[in-house]
């Protein structure tokens, strides 16, 4: 991985998440709010403040006051990937900070960010809102929303799943860093993405699962998919992918062979409309 990229965790499920890049090559810096761990890049507050409860105002209010150590975090790196679970006050609250300590910086910011479950009402709808004022801030943003991770995991306990889940995400970022090396921004020509993952010695079988998979409601027709794939995928690997990925939807994707992953799997990147999520 470049050095060119740092990963931010913020709140708690941000933190986890990253915390699962250990054995990558990313920097990584986490913010939580009262949380006086080591492990802990940035701990906003002390420890009588036991967390944000729910309110980002409070997380933006507290990171604000933390912004020059946030600034420091970042420097002289060209892109910035962010990660956090909606729906509470820290995760939130934080990014709009770094997002302007990203811009004046003049690095690139992504954001990766997950939606709880439905069941979750008020959690939920306040998460979309968040989303929604994450995007605006955002270059890029990829999102997944819970219920279709639940919903895809069948029978597996719910700790276990979570952990699947952070994995998930973790895979994602490390991918988007190493395509953040390359042309990027022409390759991901729209503003925000969800993705599926699947694995198989036959690549045209994990297309097939993959695009009944994707973890945010989106038409897998709608745009240009990107392909990421494990390195033990051939050069015609990658043309029975494409093949089967333009079989399917008509439009020709982006196949890339990733440099790290030494196994057969692979994570599609699907673009959702910008103009869908904002009713």
């Amino acid at each position: 991985m470049s050095g060119s990229t740092v990963v931010i965790g913020c709140g708690g499920g941000g933190c986890n998440t990253v915390f699962r890049l250990k054995n990558s090559k990313l920097p990584i810096v986490t913010i939580n709010t009262g949380n006086n761990e080591s492990k802990v890049t940035i701990s906003m507050a002390d420890k009588s403040v036991n967390g944000c409860r729910g309110d980002p105002d409070l997380a933006w209010a507290l990171a604000s006051d933390y912004a020059d150590n946030i600034r420091e975090q970042i420097e002289g790196y060209s892109n910035v990937i962010v990660t956090a679970g909606l729906g509470g006050g820290t995760g939130a609250g934080v990014i709009p900070i770094i997002a302007e300590c990203a811009k004046e910086s003049k690095a690139r910011f992504i954001s990766v960010v997950s939606i709880p479950m439905a069941s979750e009402k008020e959690r939920s709808s306040t998460a979309r809102t968040q989303m929604r004022e994450i995007i605006q801030l955002s270059e890029r943003t990829i999102i997944f929303d819970m219920d279709k991770v639940f919903n895809e995991g069948g029978d597996m306990i719910f700790n276990r799943l979570l952990l699947a889940t952070d994995r998930l995400i973790s895979q994602a970022i490390e991918r988007l860093a190493e395509m953040l090396e390359g042309p990027f921004f022409s390759m991901f020509s729209e503003r925000v993405y969800t993705v599926a993952y699947a694995s198989s010695l036959d690549p045209v079988c994990s297309v097939q699962a993959a695009l009944s998979s994707y973890f945010f409601d989106t038409d897998p027709n709608y745009g240009k998919i990107i392909v990421n794939t494990d390195s033990k995928f051939t050069n015609i690997d990658k043309v029975d992918i494409s093949e089967a990925l333009c079989n399917k939807t008509g439009i020709l994707p982006e196949v890339i062979v990733g440099k790290v992953q030494d196994s057969y799997g692979m994570m599609l990147f699907f673009p959702i409309s910008y103009t869908s999520l904002l009713s």
